[in-house]
Order: C-alpha cells, then sequence, then structure tokens
C-alpha cells in the first residue's frame, strides 16, 4: 500500500481502491460454491432384509452410484451370520437430502442373478441419523405418512419412534425427523416405509435446542398397517 499511495496520482487512488474492494469481492463469491459443496454431508445408511437363500449371496443395487448404480457387478453384498440369517445386513454411504430407487439380488455360487420381482424401493436419506432400513425380500412395505399437529417454541422440533428398526427402535437419536413450513404450522409431517400385516406401536417427541427430550403424554399409540399400499396417520400432540 506504501508504494500505491507514492506512486499513484491522487486521482486515480479512489478508482484503484474501488478495483482492490471488487476482487476481493469476486474472490469471495468465487469460493461461495465450493462452501456449498462441502455442506453436502454423507451419512451410513443400513440396509437391513430378510431373505432364505440356498448357498446364495444378498446384494442391494440401486439408483444412485454407491449402490451400483443397477449393475449387478457393483452391487453392494450384505452379511450374515448363524446367529442372525434370514436377516441380511449392510452398510451404504449416501448423501443427506438424496432419493434413491434400489432393490435387493440373489447372487448363486455359478454367478446366476435373480432380482426380487416386487418394484423398485424407494429410500430418502432425510437426516445424518435415518433410520435403518428393515426389508423382507419380495414383500413391498407400506408407504407410511406420519402428521402431528403440535405447537412448538423456536428451535424446537418433532420427531416419531416406535417399536420397529424402521422407527428407531424408541432411540430418540434414531427418531424420524418431521418437518413443517410457514403455511403448515402446526402441522408436522414425515414419510416412511414400514412392514406389511405389523401391528407397530409410536410415539412423538419434542427435541430442544439444548438436545433435551420431551415426550408426549399417554400410553404408546398403536396402530396395524394394511398388507400393501399406503398407510396416513393423523394425530395431535397430547
Amino acid at each position: 500500500m506504501l508504494l500505491i499511495r507514492h506512486r499513484v496520482p491522487a486521482v486515480w487512488r479512489p478508482v484503484l481502491m474501488l478495483a482492490v474492494v471488487i476482487a476481493a469481492l469476486l474472490a469471495v463469491a468465487g469460493a461461495a460454491p465450493h462452501a456449498g459443496a462441502a455442506a453436502m454431508q454423507d451419512t451410513s445408511v443400513t440396509f437391513r432384509v430378510q431373505a432364505t437363500t440356498e448357498g446364495e449371496t444378498l446384494l442391494v443395487s440401486g439408483s444412485a452410484p454407491q449402490l451400483g448404480a443397477w449393475d449387478p457387478a457393483k452391487a453392494v453384498p450384505l452379511g450374515t451370520t448363524a446367529s442372525s440369517y434370514p436377516q441380511w445386513t449392510g452398510s451404504v454411504q449416501l448423501p443427506v437430502g438424496t432419493t434413491v430407487q434400489y432393490k435387493y439380488l440373489k447372487r448363486s455360487p455359478t454367478g446366476t442373478v435373480t432380482w426380487e420381482s416386487t418394484p423398485n424401493r424407494t429410500l430418502t436419506v432425510v437426516s445424518p441419523d435415518a433410520p435403518v432400513n428393515d426389508d423382507r425380500w419380495n414383500v413391498m412395505p407400506v408407504a407410511a405418512t406420519f402428521h402431528a399437529t403440535a405447537t412448538t417454541s423456536w428451535g424446537q422440533n418433532i420427531y416419531v419412534t416406535g417399536n420397529l428398526p424402521d422407527l428407531g427402535n424408541w432411540d430418540p437419536a434414531k427418531a424420524l425427523p418431521l418437518t413443517t413450513g410457514s403455511t403448515t404450522y402446526p402441522l408436522w409431517s414425515g414419510a416412511h416405509q414400514l412392514p406389511p400385516n405389523t401391528t407397530v406401536q409410536y410415539k412423538y417427541l419434542r427435541k430442544n435446542p439444548d438436545g433435551t427430550i420431551t415426550w408426549e403424554n399417554g400410553d404408546n399409540r398403536t396402530v396395524v398397517t394394511p398388507p400393501k399400499g399406503t398407510l396416513t396417520l393423523n394425530d395431535t400432540w397430547r
């Protein structure tokens, strides 16, 4: 800056200073996309499926590159043990906020691939604490939508959890987050897949900004999921 002060005529100094400011602003703007990209967060999504096999390996594939983009050769293998069979489990890193379609497949020792005959499954990664996907081979889940009317203070959010792995097994850290908006508040909503023909117990909870939890009053809510299709629950916080 000393060189500028002594060598640049006074009449040009304001113009030069303006150019320096503009250059700095452009540098910040150029860095903005990188900051936005860094904000996209990956989380570990667990796929768990009940499936009997006869010497085959169970895998999951789907529309995302992390799931092999429907290529059986790049599908993600799942694992099981003598104590957990016929339950197979595996985890994949997926970006929060993404929606993928997926399916399970079996691979025989000779390399023959058998896909599920049901339609593609759909998964939306709603948060870093997304619940486990608890599926059953060739059985389509029920698309359940939770609606809860609940008033909150600034910074509070509403969640739902229950007695199934799909709903976090009563663990508030794995509960399904509900969302609201300026035009829908105090109605909070969220969707998740649940197993068909299953008795589900669930309850809503409120998470405070400091991390503390407030459960709604009363007994657990109970619903039996239909054999197929959709399920909509309309509740009011108690």
